[in-house]
């Protein structure tokens, strides 16, 4: 599974007990142990470098090191870009201390690596002496009950004598444990263990603080998430609520797989008994209300999640399009093309007027938008930015005219909408 490991030495006792635990990686190959130069620090130590390679080689493992001289980016920076340029689909780090990742935006380098990789990441903590079983003898796997990717799958699956795994799944508050033990169960039966005990349970509470609560329960030898889940899927943050807070709260190695999520993205007109959902979104976004009476709404949906949404809006003297917004946990992944493209297919028979704030002249230009003087927009609409006096450039405003015509969207995307 993990055929080749980047595991990166500063020559603590933390960074290089991770390579004396090799073995205990199912799948591990290749090795490259990587070191990143400061030039404030010291040489980096060759005969240690030289002797781990050897031990590890005696182990039957193929071994490289590597040396990133100092370049001016950050450490962090240059242990991933080290692991993409060798290929590596694991980075295994050690760490003294577990508490230096309860902020994942302290500067500390295994919490950066954490937090911006796109590959499986493995993080140890340095033992307190006490006797520990393999590391992925006794697992604990938290899961929202999807079917298991095949990482997850294959680590289960791997035999390990004696080990278990625990599949988790936490309910919160005002749902059922009833329904979750049922559907747990019956993933635990799609799984063919070999060797190793596979135990279900519910509990009911805050994910995170019960992920790392059932840790320190069953003592396990990892924790084993994804890096998004399905409730974090649709949006562009690096590492997905749940696993950033149990990675705070965790006192065990924790792997966080890079596991691609699967989404089902539908793009549609709104009815009108969903208005509310578009009134939610726009609560960040002047408050906007959708009137059935006048107003035409469009949206996108991810997995059912109302991403993003534009407004047609039907005036006495013309049709405005306003309201295209999409909140920042899901920007980035090119909602607010989709939403667009939908409106003005829909809407192409009439002639569109819009005010664009100056940044997105450019995108809205990919769908016929063209600038206008102010005086040439419809009274009704006009009236709308009233307050600017005849100065809406110095407003932050463009007005657009889209003229009634088939759709086709410019093939150029350099725009980044986020709300007009």
């Amino acid at each position: 599974m993990f055929t080749k490991v980047l595991i990166p030495i500063d020559f603590s006792v933390a960074s290089m007990s991770v390579a004396q635990r090799l073995r205990e990686i199912p799948g591990v190959r290749e090795v490259v142990l990587f070191h990143a130069r400061v030039l404030a620090g010291p040489l980096p130590d060759s005969g240690v470098l030289g002797g781990m390679k050897e031990a590890l080689a005696a182990q039957g493992f193929s071994v490289e090191t590597v040396v990133a001289e100092d370049d001016g980016t950050d450490i962090p920076d240059r242990i991933l870009s080290a692991a993409a340029g060798t290929g590596a689909g694991l980075i295994a780090m050690g760490v003294r201390d577990q508490g230096l990742l309860r902020n994942l935006f302290s500067g500390n380098v295994a919490a950066a690596v954490l937090r911006d990789a796109r590959i499986h990441v493995l993080i140890v903590p340095q033992s307190d002496g006490a006797e520990r079983p393999p590391l992925f003898a006794r697992l604990l796997v938290p899961t929202d009950l999807s079917v298991p990717a095949p990482e997850v799958r294959s680590l289960i699956e791997t035999p390990a004598g004696d080990g278990t795994a625990v599949l988790l799944h936490v309910v919160e508050q005002g749902r059922t444990e009833q329904e979750a033990g049922a559907r747990l169960t019956h993933l635990k039966e799609s799984l063919v263990p070999r060797g190793r005990e596979v135990r279900v349970l519910v509990r009911t509470g805050n994910p995170p603080r019960t992920i790392c609560a059932v840790a320190d329960e069953i003592g396990a030898s990892a924790v084993v998430i994804p890096r998004i889940g399905k409730r974090d899927a649709a949006g562009s943050a690096p590492l997905g609520s749940v696993t950033g807070a149990v990675v705070e709260c965790v006192r065990w190695p924790i792997l966080v797989l890079a596991i691609p999520v699967s989404l089902q993205i539908e793009t549609r007109e709104l009815r009108s008994e969903e208005f509310a959902l578009a009134a939610e979104i726009w609560t960040d976004y002047h408050q906007l209300k959708a009137d059935p009476e006048t107003d035409r709404v469009f949206g996108v949906f991810a997995d059912g999640t109302l991403v993003a949404v534009a407004r047609c809006r039907r005036h006495p003297d013309g049709y405005e399009v306003d309201g295209v917004f999409t909140p920042v946990r899901f920007r980035g992944r090119g909602y607010a093309r989709r939403v667009m493209d939908a409106l003005v297919e829909a809407c192409q028979h009439d002639t569109l007027y819009m005010h664009s704030v100056l940044n997105l002249v450019e995108f809205y230009g990919m769908y016929g938008f063209v600038p206008i003087p102010e005086s040439d927009l419809p009274p009704t609409i006009r009236a709308r930015f009233a307050f600017a006096l005849g100065e809406m450039e110095g407003a932050n405003v463009q007005p657009m005219r889209r003229t009634a015509g088939p759709f086709r969207r410019r093939a150029r995307d350099s725009g980044r909408p986020q709300s007009s």
